[in-house]
């Protein structure tokens, strides 16, 4: 900055308006300022006083008693049922209308039972159910019957047992035939029963001179009887006789 200037005395015009318009603006700022100081001064500021108020305490709420249950009710009394009378069959209207007047029942006949019988029934038909009662298990089957036997004697096979003799005597030769000199040979057939018995004894060839030896000796003849299955059974057989004169 060069002092000079302030120390001049040189007339500058626009260092002399600048001058003027500093000068009015601060003296309106300076009049601003006293003005608001006048305007406010005097004024006194009260603080605000607290203002009492006024408490109440609540009162805490009555507990509320639960309400008490209503009662049960009673229970109905079921009505008592009558015991059904008997069965009884259904009514079906006659076919046929009876020309004679039934005959009118006295009061005597109802009280023994003679009045109308479906006035205590329970119909249905039929009388009434009896109590269940147990039932007892069936029975064992029964055992297969035996085996039929055969009729009459049979012939052995492979698979049957023969037969067991028990006695078997020879015969005599009769003194007559073998002082005649009758020789030759019986064949006899007879059967042995189921219970080893000989029977039905009978000559099929020889000497008759010879027969009533054979025959009487297979009679006394006695056997254990044949078996099929276990089961004895009627055979057949047949025996052979020779007769010789030995010199």
């Amino acid at each position: 900055m060069d002092l000079t200037t302030w120390t001049t005395t040189q007339s500058d015009p626009v260092r002399r308006k600048r001058l003027v318009f500093g000068y009015t603006v601060g003296s309106f700022g300076a009049g601003l300022v006293a003005v608001v100081v006048a305007v406010t001064a005097g004024k006194v500021v009260m603080a605000d006083e607290d203002v009492p108020v006024d408490v109440t305490l609540a009162t805490a709420p009555e507990e509320q008693k639960a309400p008490e249950p209503e009662p049960e009710p009673e229970p109905t009394p079921e009505p008592e049922q009558k015991a059904p009378g008997p069965r009884l069959p259904k009514l079906a209207p006659p076919k046929e209308t009876p020309k004679d007047e039934p005959a009118e029942s006295s009061s005597a006949d109802d009280a023994y039972g003679y009045g109308d019988p479906y006035q205590h029934g329970s119909g249905g038909g039929g009388a009434p159910k009896p109590a269940a009662t147990a039932v007892a298990p069936p029975p064992p089957p029964p055992p297969p019957p035996p085996k039929p036997k055969p009729a009459g004697p049979t012939r052995l096979t492979e698979n049957d047992v023969p037969p067991v003799s028990v006695s078997m005597g020879a015969p005599q030769y009769p003194a007559a035939a073998k002082a005649a000199g009758v020789e030759g040979t019986v064949v006899v057939k007879y059967v042995v029963t189921e219970t080893g018995a000989v029977t039905g004894v009978q000559v099929v060839r020889g000497p008759s001179e010879l027969h009533a030896a054979c025959i009487a000796a297979v009679q006394s003849w006695r056997f254990k009887p044949a078996l099929r299955d276990g089961v004895p059974i009627a055979v057949s057989r047949v025996a052979r006789f020779p007769f010789r004169i030995k010199t």
